[in-house]
Order: C-alpha cells, then sequence, then structure tokens
C-alpha cells in the first residue's frame, strides 16, 4: 500500500510540474523584440503593424511595407497558434518578390487581445479583414491552416478582395470534430490555471467550433473564387474525413482536393516546397 501511495504521488507531482512547464513555455506570444531579432538573423527586414478592431489590437506582421498594388498572401493560424507558425514563408525570397507577405496575430493569442477568447469565426474574420481595409488591398490570397482554415474560408465568402484560398489540414467538418483528454483539466478551475492563456484561448475555440461550423455549413457552395486543400491522412489531430467534407460541399470546377499520404497535421513545415510551389502558381492566375 505504501508503494502504491508513492507512486501515485510521484506521478500526481510529475504530471502537475508538467502542467506548469506548458503554462510557463505554451504562451505563443513573441514580442517586437523578439520577431525582429529572429529575422535579423537571417538578414531579413520585416514590419511590424497594429490595427485597431472594436477597441480591440490586432498585431501583425510583413515582410515589408505593405504595398496596395502588389497581391497579398494573408496567414491565419490555427488554435493554438500565433504568426510564427509561418515566419518561413515571410523569409522566402521568391516569394517576397511577388507578393505582400502578411502572418498575424488573431484574436486571443499573441499580441492580439492575448488571452481573451473570440469564438466567433465570423469576428475572427471581420477582424482580420481590417489589415485588407487599412492597406486598400484588392488581390489577396489567403492561407490557412487547422482552425484558421474555417476563418479563411469565411473570409472568401463575405469579401470580394480575396480571389483564392489556400487552404490546410482544415478543422471544417461539424460531424467529424475530434477531442482531447487535455480540455477538461483545461475547464476545471481547480487546474485551468496550469495552462497558458493560449491553451485556454484554444480550449474555448474547440469548446464552441462545432456550433460554429454549423454556423457556416451553407456559405461553402456559394464561395466563388478556387480554393487549393490539403490533407495528411495521418493528421492525428484534425481528421482526414475532412477533406471529403469539403469535397462534398464545394463545386469541382473550384476546388483543388490534394491528399498527402502519410501525412500529418504539420504539413504546412514538412511540405513546405509543396506548398510554397502551388502558392507562386495562384499568384500567377491572380
Amino acid at each position: 500500500m505504501k508503494i502504491l501511495k508513492k507512486v501515485v504521488l510521484i506521478f500526481s507531482t510529475t504530471l502537475l510540474l508538467l502542467l506548469v512547464l506548458l503554462n510557463s513555455c505554451a504562451t505563443f506570444k513573441d514580442s517586437d523584440a523578439k520577431i525582429y531579432k529572429a529575422f535579423k538573423k537571417d538578414h531579413k527586414k520585416i514590419k511590424i503593424y497594429r490595427t485597431a478592431y472594436h477597441n480591440k489590437t490586432l498585431r501583425y506582421i510583413s515582410n515589408k511595407a505593405i504595398d496596395s498594388n502588389l497581391p497579398t498572401l494573408l496567414f491565419i493560424h490555427g488554435a493554438p497558434g500565433s504568426s510564427d507558425n509561418f515566419y518561413r514563408y515571410l523569409k522566402d525570397n521568391e516569394l517576397a518578390k511577388k507578393a505582400n507577405l502578411i502572418t498575424l496575430d488573431r484574436l486571443g493569442y499573441g499580441y492580439s487581445d492575448y488571452g481573451n477568447s473570440e469564438t466567433s469565426i465570423e469576428v475572427q474574420a471581420e477582424s482580420i479583414y481590417t489589415i485588407i481595409q487599412k492597406h486598400e488591398l484588392k488581390n489577396v490570397i489567403v492561407i490557412g491552416w487547422s482552425y484558421g482554415v474555417p476563418i479563411a474560408a469565411k473570409m472568401a465568402y463575405n469579401y470580394s478582395e480575396i480571389k483564392h484560398s489556400i487552404l490546410i489540414a482544415g478543422a471544417i467538418s461539424p460531424n467529424d470534430e475530434k477531442f482531447f483528454a487535455l480540455a477538461k483539466p483545461l475547464q476545471w478551475k481547480l487546474t485551468k490555471w496550469m495552462f497558458s492563456k493560449a491553451m485556454r484561448v484554444s480550449n474555448d475555440e474547440k469548446i464552441t467550433h462545432v456550433a460554429e461550423l454549423e454556423k457556416m455549413q451553407d456559405n461553402w457552395q456559394h464561395i466563388k473564387t478556387p480554393i487549393l486543400y490539403y490533407h495528411g491522412t495521418k493528421d492525428w489531430i484534425v481528421p482526414y474525413k475532412n477533406l471529403a467534407f469539403i469535397k462534398e460541399k464545394v463545386t469541382d470546377s473550384l476546388l483543388t482536393a490534394k491528399t498527402i499520404q502519410k501525412g500529418n497535421h504539420f504539413i504546412i513545415f514538412k511540405n513546405f516546397e509543396m506548398i510554397k510551389k502551388d502558392i507562386l502558381t495562384a499568384l500567377e492566375k491572380i
């Protein structure tokens, strides 16, 4: 019995330490100074902007001073996440020659009203649209990953400035949402404090995601611009079944759906060259 109690105590203590570590490390929040330093290391100059949205501030990063005469690639991260998910794309010389490259902290993450959950896909899309309005951008390609995919799709549905959508491993099917055991301690008052604000925001979004996806069920068939969609067959975070959902919703003339054999959820990193090539093709078309 004493041995069992000791094992339980060690396990509980280890778990507590891991949770505290999550709280301190998984903030998904880089200061302006840290971002400038990260790009300077690769001899890249960037511009960091902020814009107001309903008494909130949205931070976004561009590879250069934003030029309204150029097409724009607008990158939207998942949950949790931040603008840093797409730094490699901003650092790419070939992409930089062709377009404005903009990555942002979505509301609730990074330096965009950090820690305050905004679970509405409509509001998330509307807040990001303020960037397009502020800089008078006309030819925009939205690139969404994971939870960012339905937000990108909502923008394509709502705004005529969106000329093409590149959607990666999207959590888009309300019938195929996957839930994880970690969600429970993120909700309990006794344990939620152990997690970073970004993790809590992510969980709030996850809890309401099915209802939010159901609201936009009828939007998909009314998107009038091309969509390129990727999903990996070994994605254990967002099920591969989501690819079948988008094929059912979007007309064949507008949708190109690509299966990444044995691909996981992180194909934006592992399949960079393939995605870059398709982005360049999309830029040529607009």
